[in-house]
């Protein structure tokens, strides 16, 4: 069984949150400083604490006797200095992961940071959002939850080859890593993303449309998709219109073609699209509500939705992205708070 020891906010969370999927025993020190602004304080621990213990407030002394007895530790903190005086350096845990905004090291370890400030400084805000307004930023975790994804992957490649390791984990180049479609585009084409709104711009058609029924769908075309496109609006004889022959020439000819595409998709019902869509065999999506989320067939169908008691009231979590061949889903229960600042079963 891996022990582990959580400490920090909403990255060391979610880090925590896929050892305790896996059955890994996590003991999470609560410091008080994870303010949920997105959803409440009883759906964020439901979501990331659950199957997990909690300590509160360990002091030092505590910190270094539980990270000693942890075969992981991650520790996130607002700054390298930060870390530091925590005692991260002097555990004796093999695997040690560090969470910070800039890294333990360079000219920037020090320096204050917001998710959305990240977000800017790694290019995501000057590509999201209308072209002629402000720009936009992404709402909820997605920093925070990236630079975990990337932490686990390392400290579990770590623990499975019987490593040693500090793993130090930086959340600006964690989301600059997951630019490759921007990056491509400078160093293959030397072209500058922009703001265009719902266009993908550089492949078209992509774009969101509205149907009859003021659904809205959207659909992302690249050329492979381009004859199942034709197919999708009924309209083979696209397929031989000089405008459209490649996806320089969409480019070219966007407005036509998304005008011609809007006047169709605007006649069709969400479901008809869907139907279309499938037959096509082109990427596909519709906008849907969080009550129809919820009720998703697919989903149902592959046990996504995971039931968990809460204060006596059940709600339903997600259980993960992924699911391992053979091995059911562990039940989930809320975290449990333990006094003596051990790991559970740990004999000492």
């Amino acid at each position: 069984m891996i022990k582990v020891l959580e400490i920090g906010g909403f990255s060391a969370g979610y880090f925590g949150r896929l050892f305790a999927q896996h059955g890994a025993t996590v003991v999470r020190v609560d410091q008080g400083n994870s303010h949920c602004p997105w959803v409440s304080e009883k759906s964020n621990d439901a979501y990331l604490h659950a199957n997990k213990y909690c300590v509160e407030a360990a002091n030092p002394v505590q910190l270094s006797g539980l990270a000693d007895e942890a075969d992981v530790v991650v520790c996130e903190a607002e700054t390298a200095d930060e870390l530091a005086d925590l005692g991260f350096d002097e555990w004796a845990t093999k695997i040690k992961v560090a969470i910070t905004p800039f890294g333990r090291t360079g000219p920037k370890r020090n320096w204050q940071a917001t998710p959305a400030t990240l977000l800017a400084m790694g290019g995501y805000t000057h590509i999201i959002g209308d072209p002629e307004r402000a720009p936009l930023t992404l709402p909820g975790y997605y920093v925070e939850f990236q630079t975990a994804t990337m932490a686990f992957a390392a400290a579990a490649a770590t623990f499975f080859s019987k490593q040693s390791d500090v793993i130090d984990i930086s959340m600006l180049e964690s989301v600059l890593s997951l630019t490759q479609f921007t990056s491509i585009r400078w160093h293959c084409a030397g072209q500058i993303r922009e703001r265009h709104g719902n266009d993908f711009y550089f492949m078209v058609p992509s774009n969101l449309y509205r149907t009859s029924d003021s659904s809205w769908i959207y659909i992302s075309i690249v050329p492979n998709f381009w004859d199942g496109f034709c197919v999708f609006l009924d309209r083979p004889e696209l397929l031989v219109d000089p405008r459209f022959e490649t996806n320089d020439l969409r480019i070219i000819n966007r407005e036509q073609l998304y005008e011609l595409a809007g006047s169709i998709i605007g006649t069709l019902s969400v479901s008809e699209c869907v139907e279309r869509a499938e037959r096509a065999r082109i990427p596909f999506g519709v906008a849907q509500t969080l009550t129809e989320v919820l009720e998703d067939r697919h989903l149902a169908e592959r046990d996504f939705w995971q039931p968990i008691e809460i204060e006596g009231e059940s709600v339903h979590m997600p259980r993960g992205a992924y699911q391992m061949h053979g091995r059911a889903p562990t039940p989930a229960r809320p975290q449990t708070l333990i006094a003596n600042h051990r790991f559970p079963g740990s004999g000492q």
